[in-house]
């Protein structure tokens, strides 16, 4: 298996498990046609969304904060993603959905809080 991913396309939310055998892309897990044309599109395109940590300061309880990303990013730039935002320290309180980067490497894409962290 390559991967293993939540399907979004329908209501069903299947898990599928993607496997590749000599360049052919197979999908199991699916229950409908959606989620094995959705496994295909998600292996090819070669993008995901990013989820990482980021460093807190002020806190006694909290050292880093999990983020990801609010939509898709190219895989070849997840390395250059995270090296951004090992540079960055944010302070409490955090709430989830506040954005941590805006347009982070020029993407378009935000890097939002994935958790709620009180200020101490």
């Amino acid at each position: 298996m390559i991967d293993k991913i939540l399907c979004k396309e329908c209501a069903k939310g299947c898990i599928l498990d993607i496997y590749i055998d000599k360049g052919n892309i197979e999908v199991e897990g699916n229950k409908c046609d959606i989620g094995k044309v959705y496994g295909i599109k998600r292996i090819k395109d070669n993008n995901g969304i990013l989820t990482t940590l980021v460093r807190i300061k002020g806190s006694a309880n909290h050292n880093v904060v999990s983020v990801k990303s609010s939509d898709v990013i190219d895989k070849r730039l997840w390395i250059e993603c995270s090296k951004a935002l090992s540079r960055i320290h944010i302070g409490p309180p955090i709430s989830i959905g506040d954005v941590i980067c805006k347009n982070i490497l020029n993407t378009g894409v935000d890097i939002l809080s994935t958790i709620n962290i009180k200020k101490d």
